[in-house]
Parts: structure tokens; sequence; C-alpha cells
């Protein structure tokens, strides 16, 4: 039992090994779902020293065009955070999986060997089959009874909630879609809203206005908000055409917020009301700190923000040193506004950047408190007003 034990241990740990690996990192620029937009983007791609690829990726059936590929992850992220910052590419983000070629084309080539050994089979089988017709029959006699079953059960799964199915896609300037929230009003005067999640099937109930059409609020981090209204009774014009699940597709071409040299983070976030970070967060941190190395005249500006403008309890770091962890030996907890909270998590990216040798003449803090808020305190996706925005200042 023990030898068996120990070479399932052996076995993961070589497999554990080997995925580390062949592990890549991609730096994507954009991501295309026919092959000769990706072609065309690659020709039109410029960035120097590091020519631009196209690859498939087969999880989500698009071609991906990267600029680096590498083993190292932080050598992926430095180079994300550059192009952010002194390129055209500011949603440059890192793939990590395996890209190829797409999937051939010419796959009936083999079938034709198939197809000769089945004819042999074919004919072995009538003599096997010849003595036994009389066992047929039960088989065929249950059947009926089997088939009407699960159709009753196959309608009662499928049943659709009420009212018209719609799905609101989020899209980027590379054509990616891009996370966020639907907010749906029958009239800008009304107080509340319904919120939904972008790029997911909704099922809307008619509106009970005159127009029969609802407002559409588009709200999604790093990008302008705009309102659109929506003709309930025929959405066709706003409508990309229809899914799957017979839904009309909208789709959103976004704009960016914010045009210049801010930065946006995908995985820097902290602790629930803490100032301390998750360890998601290190290796986009240290992409900057990478590039403010390389590039002695860079300034930064960090913004922090946070959910809400309330007094609420937190846990800042104390005398931990732990900068992407929870260590509750040493971490303090008290009482603090919304603009205190913002404080301490503006000087804990300081005070780490500090760590990995940024001079503190070079970095200035801006607590934000709630005043920056991208969703509403009640949203779904209300936590993603927890974040951090450095503003790269070039001297």
């Amino acid at each position: 039992m023990k030898i068996k034990l120990l070479g399932f241990l052996l076995a993961l740990m070589v497999s554990t090994s080997w995925a580390q690996q062949t592990q890549r990192y991609y730096v994507v620029v954009g991501a295309f779902a026919v092959r000769q937009n990706a072609d065309r983007f690659v020709s039109m791609t410029n960035v120097k020293d590091h020519p631009a690829v196209s690859a498939f990726n087969a999880n989500r059936n698009l071609y991906y065009v990267f600029v680096l590929s590498s083993a190292n992850r932080q050598e992926a992220y430095n180079l994300m955070i550059k192009l952010r910052v002194e390129t055209e590419h500011k949603k440059a983000w890192v793939f990590a999986g395996s890209l190829g070629d797409a999937p051939p084309v010419k796959e009936p080539q083999p079938q034709p060997v198939v197809e000769d050994k089945k004819p042999v089979v074919v004919e072995e089988k009538p003599a096997v089959v010849e003595p036994k017709p009389e066992e047929i029959k039960p088989v065929v006699e249950e059947k009926p009874v089997v088939q009407v079953e699960p159709r009753r059960d196959s309608v009662a799964v499928v049943k659709k909630p009420a009212g018209k199915a719609f799905r609101f896609r989020f899209l980027n300037g590379a054509g990616n879609e891009v996370p966020g929230e639907i907010q749906i009003q029958e009239s800008p005067k009304d107080a509340q809203y319904q919120a939904f999640k972008a790029n997911e099937v909704v099922y809307l109930p008619a509106p009970r206005n005159e127009r029969g059409a609802y407002l559409i609020t588009v709200v999604a981090p790093g990008y302008k908000q705009k309102s659109v209204n929506i003709d309930y009774k025929d959405p066709s014009p706003s409508s990309a055409g229809v899914g799957p699940e017979q839904e009309f597709i909208i789709p959103f071409d976004l704009e960016p917020a914010s045009v210049g040299d801010y930065i946006e983070f995908n995985h820097v976030g902290f602790f629930k009301a803490s100032s301390i970070l998750t360890p998601e967060s290190q290796p986009e941190l240290d992409g900057l700190i990478n590039l403010m190395k390389e590039n002695p005249n860079y300034r930064i500006v960090i913004h922090a923000h946070c959910n809400g403008k309330n007094t609420r309890d937190i846990t800042i770091m104390g005398g931990s040193q732990n900068y992407f962890g929870l260590d509750p030996s040493n971490e303090k907890r008290q009482k603090a506004t919304a603009k205190d909270l913002t404080m301490f998590r503006a000087i804990t990216v300081k005070s780490y950047f500090m760590t990995q040798g940024i001079t503190e003449s070079r970095m200035k803090v801006v607590a934000e408190g709630g005043n920056a808020m991208i969703y509403p305190v009640t949203s779904t996706v209300s936590g993603r007003n927890d974040r951090i925005e450095i503003e790269v200042k070039k001297k």
C-alpha cells in the first residue's frame, strides 16, 4: 500500500513539474474570430523588438495576436505594463495557457481507411445475428416506455423564463468582451433600475410605458458610460442577430474613459475592508516597478478608491511586512472613514514600491475615498470600486 502511495505521489510531482515547465505566458494585444482579421492586425502591429504573431485559442475559438511568448510569468507582466504605458495597446493582457494552430479543415482523409473496414465487419454480423432474432423483440417492446418519460422530463427542464431574451455584449476596441453591468429603466426619471451582468442572457418583461422601450445604461470600468433606448417590440434595429437561445444580441462598442498614461490593472485588489493586497496583485505591480527602474524619469501618482462613502471597521498592515497576504498576529483593526481607508491603501502600494527600490520622491498618493466609484454601491459588481489607478508622468 505504501509503495502504491509513493508511486502515486511521485507521478503527481512529475506531472506538476512538467506542467510548470510547459506553462507559457502570452502578452496578447488583440483577439479575433476571423483569421484574416487577425492576420491583418498582425501586419499593423508594431512593437519594438517584439514582432506580432497570431495563434489559435481552442478554448475560446479565437485567434490571439501576441507579441511575447515566455515561460517566465514576470517577464510577460513586465512587457504588458510597458505596452499599456508607452504604446497604444492600453488593453494588452497576459494569457496563461497554450496557443496553437487552428483545427485542420481536412479531417476526412483518414476516414476512407475506416470505411474499408466497416463492410468486413458488417458481413460477419449477419451470421451472428440470424440465430438470435427473438432477442431483439423484448428490447423493442421496452423502448416505447423509456422514450415517453424522458420527453416529459426534458420539457420541464427546457422551460424558459417569461419575457423576451436579450444578450447585451460589451466589446472593447479589439472586439473582446468586457465585464460590466447593464442598468435598465423605463424612464431616465425613474429613481430605481434593474441591474444585470453584461454578456449574459437576460429575460425582460414588456415595459409598461407607452413607447414600449427601455432605457439601457452601459457601465464598465475604465470605459465611458453611455445610455441608449431599445425598442422592446422590435429590437432588430439595435440587434446584431439572434443567439442560440433565441436571444437578441445587442452589441456595445465601448470607448476608453481616460485617454493618457493611466494604467488599468486587471488583478490588483485588496482583501475586503482592508489595505492589504491580494496575492494576485503582485505580478502587475512588479511589472510597473520594473518599468520605473528602466525609466528613472517616470513619476507616478497612486489613486486609491473604495466602495461607498461610509465609515467602517477596517484591517491595516500594522507591523506586518506581508503586503500580499493576511497576517493576523501583526495586523491592526480600527474604524476608518472611506477617505482614511483609501489613504491606507495608497500608502500600502507606495511602501511596497519603496521596498523594491523605488524612491519615495518619485511617488505621490491620492485618497479618493468613495468619490469616484465606477459602479453604484448596491451594484452586483460594486466590489470593483475597490481599486488602484496609477497615473504615470514622464519628465
